[in-house]
């Protein structure tokens, strides 16, 4: 599908292609029990989310030195332009590499600022960085996690994020440390409303993200809905993922269809594409049959990411163009700020969801 994508929701350990998981296995001597390609993907059928949380620390054991992080990143920036990516933001775990391994976080993080620049240059994409906190671990962890986001920023670090098993483990355990990132002009955007309820979201609503990860859940709570909808807050929507890890039982019982038709904002993405045998233009492919988008909604999206984007005004408006020219050649015209029909000419940028909530 030729349409321009933004993608907001993919973790770098979880986007390693089997033919590389199999290289920085061997590389590193790591007994992965996996002679071929096809045992990777059947490593990776997963019984329930817990399991996978179990096989995605696997994958994070495959890094031991920078070059393989400015390698995983670099593959995963080429193979999203391939389908359409224009803007990417990639989510990772420094704090797993750096007590597990000792690789120390400016040494990753510069491996995949310069990943990033060959990708930029061979192919045109932007990408940017999510350093996320893993529930669970404690405050004093997310506090470092924290301080790597504010040192990061001018390497392409955007947001702090956190994932990891979330039932029982609301956002605001961090609180303290999520406040002083924000202080220090950190946008936080959690994972929530996947595997627990509208609870995890309304917890995690207090600190302002202009975003959330999965937030699916909220389909439980109209309330919730009616206030995601008012305070412009995009659901970043990963119909394959959450079907695999089990948190929705089947893509026909996936409510991203009735989110979209309550009006609010989403985009689509791929979460841990090899993990989940997906990526984001499967993903675009399945929101057409089987949930019936049409090309003009999925390019609304795209505008929605791009105002969801952790970016500059400048990178915005850039972005803006870019979009609303490549869909003029595919005779699609969607104005960017209300998403519908229009003569193509963009106008001034959406004022993006951060900036209105100060």
């Amino acid at each position: 599908m030729a349409l321009p994508k933004v993608e907001l929701h993919v973790h770098l350990e979880g986007s390693v292609r089997p033919s590389t998981f199999l290289k920085l296995a061997r590389k590193n001597g790591l007994d992965v029990r996996c002679r071929t390609e096809r045992d990777v993907v059947a490593l990776f059928r997963f019984r329930d989310f817990a399991h996978f949380a179990q096989l995605y620390d696997y994958c994070t054991s495959l890094f031991r030195d920078p070059e393989d992080f400015e390698l995983a990143v670099t593959e995963l920036g080429s193979y999203a332009a391939q389908q359409g990516v224009r803007y990417l933001e990639v989510t990772f775990t420094a704090g797993t590499h750096f007590r597990s391994r000792g690789i120390p976080f400016d040494e990753q993080i510069d491996a995949l600022a310069t990943g990033a620049a060959k990708a930029r240059r061979d192919t045109g994409i932007e990408i940017r960085f999510i350093v996320d906190h893993v529930r669970g671990l404690s405050i004093e962890d997310c506090y470092q996690t924290a301080q790597w986001c504010a040192d990061g920023r001018d390497q392409g670090v955007v947001a702090l994020g956190l994932g990891g098993i979330e039932a029982g483990r609301p956002a605001s355990q961090y609180d303290k440390a999520i406040r002083w990132a924000a202080e220090r002009g950190v946008p936080f955007v959690p994972h929530a409303g996947e595997a627990a309820g509208p609870e995890s979201i309304w917890d995690a609503l207090q600190y302002s993200p202009p975003r959330l990860g999965h937030g699916f859940r909220a389909i439980e709570d109209v309330e919730l809905m009616e206030h995601l909808k008012a305070n412009d807050v995009l659901l970043e929507i990963c119909p394959t993922s959450n079907v695999r890890t089990g948190t929705v039982p089947s893509l026909e019982e996936h409510p991203v269809r009735r989110l979209w038709d309550f009006g609010i904002p989403l985009n689509l993405n791929s979460d841990d594409p090899s993990m989940f045998n997906t990526d984001v233009l499967n993903e675009y492919r399945i929101a057409i049959s089987t949930f019936g988008f049409t090309p003009a909604e999925l390019a609304r999206m795209g505008f929605m990411g791009i105002r969801a984007a952790l970016v500059d005004e400048p990178e915005r408006a850039r972005l803006t163009d870019l979009f609303t020219g490549e869909l003029r050649r595919l005779g699609i015209t969607v104005d960017p700020r209300s998403g519908e029909p229009s003569s193509g000419v963009p106008g001034p940028s959406p004022e993006p969801p951060s900036a209105r909530r100060g």
